[in-house]
C-alpha cells in the first residue's frame, strides 16, 4: 500500500517548500509531535520501517492533528532513547517530530489544475497530482469548447470536505482574459464601420434636401383658396333652390 500512495504522492523537498512558500497554493508546512505506533517487525531495519509506515498511515489521509491532508513528511526525528510498551500488548510506542506538509483548501482561494474529464455540465481537474476537484458550467459564457484534455486552468474554490475518506472540493471556474490589444483593434474597425455607415446616410439626406426644390417647381401649387370660394357658391345656389320649392308648396292653391 506504501508503495501505490507513492506512486502518486511523491513530491521532492523542493516542490513541497515551493508550494508553502507560495500562500496561494493552500499548502502549510506544520512541524509538529506526533504519537506512532509500529510493531517489533521494524527493528530490523528501524528507519526503513519508520519511512513505511509514516507513508502508509498518514501521508494522502486527513489528519485532524494537522488539520488537514498530508502530502509530506520531512526532517522525521525520534523523541527519546527509549519505546513505551505494555504488558498485554507488541507495539512500540514512539513519539516523533516532523515537517508536516498539509493540504488546507480556503474557500476562495486560487488554484491551478489540469482537466482529466470533460462532460457536458462540468469538468473534472486534478490538484497537486492527487485531488480531484469537480467544476461546473455556471453562465452561457463558460462553455467546454476551449477546454482540452490534460489543459493547465485556473478556478477559484467555491466548496470543500476534506475530512471524508474520499475528499470532496468544488471549484468555479475562471475565464482567461482576452488580449487588450486585440480589443483595441477591434474597437477601432467598428468605430470606423460606423463612421462610414453615418457619412452615406448624410450624403443621401444631402441628395433629398437638393431635389426637394425641383420637385415643388416641377408640380403647379393647389389653389385651395378658389377651390374653397366655389364650393360655398354652388351650395348657397343650392340652398336658394330649396327656398323656392319650400314657397311654392306654403303658398293656398
Amino acid at each position: 500500500m506504501a508503495k501505490i500512495l507513492q506512486k502518486y504522492i511523491k513530491f521532492s523537498t523542493s516542490e513541497l517548500e515551493e508550494y508553502a512558500a507560495n500562500p496561494e497554493s493552500c499548502v502549510r508546512c506544520v512541524k509538529t509531535d506526533l504519537h506512532l505506533g509500529m510493531g517489533a517487525y521494524g527493528m530490523a531495519n528501524f528507519k526503513h520501517a519508520l519511512h513505511e509506515l509514516l507513508v502508509r498511515t498518514k501521508v494522502g489521509i486527513y489528519d485532524a492533528n494537522v488539520n488537514g491532508i498530508v502530502l509530506g513528511i520531512k526532517n522525521i526525528k525520534v523523541l527519546g532513547q527509549t519505546a513505551a510498551l505494555r504488558a498485554d500488548d507488541p507495539i512500540m510506542h514512539l513519539l516523533i517530530n516532523a515537517d508536516f506538509y498539509v493540504f488546507r483548501p480556503v474557500a476562495g482561494a486560487v488554484l491551478h489544475g489540469v482537466v482529466r474529464h470533460i462532460s457536458k455540465h462540468q469538468i473534472s481537474v486534478i490538484i497537486y497530482r492527487v485531488f480531484n476537484t469537480t467544476i461546473r458550467f455556471t453562465n452561457k459564457k463558460q462553455s467546454k469548447e476551449g477546454i482540452v484534455m490534460d489543459q493547465e486552468i485556473k478556478f477559484r474554490i467555491k466548496d470543500f470536505n476534506i475530512a471524508n475518506v474520499m475528499p470532496f472540493i468544488e471549484g468555479e471556474l475562471l475565464l482567461e482574459e482576452t488580449d487588450p490589444l486585440n480589443k483595441t483593434i477591434k474597437f477601432e474597425e467598428d468605430a470606423e464601420a460606423e463612421h462610414t455607415e453615418t457619412h452615406v446616410e448624410l450624403d443621401a439626406l444631402v441628395e433629398l434636401i437638393k431635389m426637394e426644390p425641383s420637385i415643388e417647381a416641377d408640380t403647379p401649387v393647389p389653389k385651395k383658396k378658389a377651390q374653397k370660394r366655389k364650393q360655398t357658391a354652388e351650395a348657397d345656389k343650392v340652398v336658394e333652390k330649396l327656398k323656392k320649392i319650400k314657397k311654392i308648396k306654403s303658398e293656398p292653391v
